[in-house]
Parts: structure tokens; sequence; C-alpha cells
């Protein structure tokens, strides 16, 4: 089975990795709510529009403020927007090491930001956009010392065709399996942990 996480809402699993969600962080001396309000405020750097969009109280008012054609749009802005997406990226999970450990514990699983409302960003909701946010995510992944790619998915998934009471689950392959997924478990934290949770729903009579 492909490993892919798919992400949009903050509420949501995985909602962590959308520039919507608030985690404060410190960049280039001023505090920011979420990755959105900086982002939308580069488009406007050294006017008024940066300050204002700083100040605004919700990334969503950030964004309608940042994507306002009344306002002066830096020329370069296109030739730029990637690596302001990269800086800002990191600079949210580097301050954060919960958000951090959740990012490394996706391993080398696609991440795709899966939206009908954005095919640059996000995957235009059918596959075809370029899901660039997703693409800088598994970026900034890799660029960590802690990053080590592993990943396994649930029981369920990894052996469809073995029932969950099957002695596969107590010895040789099958043990072995759960007891890496326990130790990777460990490893990144409990807030990691219910995220997967939350992602991969356990079927009946599954337990992680």
């Amino acid at each position: 089975m492909k490993k892919i996480i798919e992400f949009y809402n903050t509420d949501k699993p995985y909602g962590c990795f959308s520039n919507f969600y608030a985690s404060p962080f410190e960049l280039d001396g001023y505090m920011w709510k979420t990755s959105e309000h900086y982002f939308q405020a580069m488009k406007f750097q050294g006017t008024e529009h940066y300050d204002l969009i700083n100040q605004a109280k919700t990334p969503m008012v950030a964004a309608k403020m940042g994507r306002d054609r009344t306002r002066p749009l830096r020329k370069d802005w296109e030739e730029v927007k990637d690596d302001i997406m990269y800086k800002v990226l990191k600079a949210k999970f580097d301050s954060n090491e919960e958000l951090r450990n959740i990012l490394l514990s996706t391993g080398d699983v696609i991440l795709i930001e899966h939206t009908r409302n954005d095919s640059y960003w996000a995957d235009g909701g059918d596959g075809t956009g370029k899901n660039m946010l997703g693409i800088l995510l598994m970026k900034l992944r890799e660029s960590y010392d802690e990053y080590d790619g592993e990943y396994f998915l649930p029981q369920w998934l990894a052996y469809p065709n073995i029932h969950p009471i099957d002695m596969f689950w107590r010895m040789g392959e099958g043990e072995t399996y759960v007891y890496k997924i326990h130790l990777w478990h460990q490893k990144w934290g409990d807030r990691a942990l219910k995220e997967y949770e939350k992602y991969y729903v356990a079927p009946e009579g599954w337990e992680l």
C-alpha cells in the first residue's frame, strides 16, 4: 500500500501541517500567530501592509488581505514565494519540538495538502495540483538530523489478509512488526501517536 498522508483542515489529523494552524513563532524580529500570517505579509515587505497583516486576528483574515490585489504586491513574488514558504515552515517547526516530532514521525510518507481550493500549494482535490506545500514539508522533514525515514503502516493495512488474533502477531514476522511500531511510537511521543491513531482509525477487533 502506498504511504500517503493527506491533510488540510486544522481540526483534522495532521492539521498542524496547515499554514492556518495556530503555532506562534518569532521570525525577522516579529512574533507571528501562524505561518499564513508571515507568508501573506511577505507579499508586501517594507510597506504598511506587512504590519497590518502581522496584526490580523486570524489566518483567514491574513489570507484575504494578502490576496487583495488592491495592495502593492511585490514584483518578484512569483520568483521568491517558494523560498519564503520554506523559510516560514522551518521557523514554525524549529520553534515547536512537538510539531517537529509529528513531522519527523511521518518518515518517508508522501505528504499532500488535499483540497480543490488550491492547485499550487495543494493537490487541487484530484491530484492534478502541484502540492508545493507538501513537497516543502517533505524537504524540511529530511533536513533534520533526527530524520530516519522510518514509517510503519498499522497492522491491518500492512498485512490486510491476516486476522487480528492470528498467531502471526505473536511470533516471528508479525510480532517483530508490532514491536517495531511500538518502539517507533515511543521515539516520537504521545502527540505524534495521537495524530497517527486519529488518521488510521482501528477497525473492530484491532488495536495499535
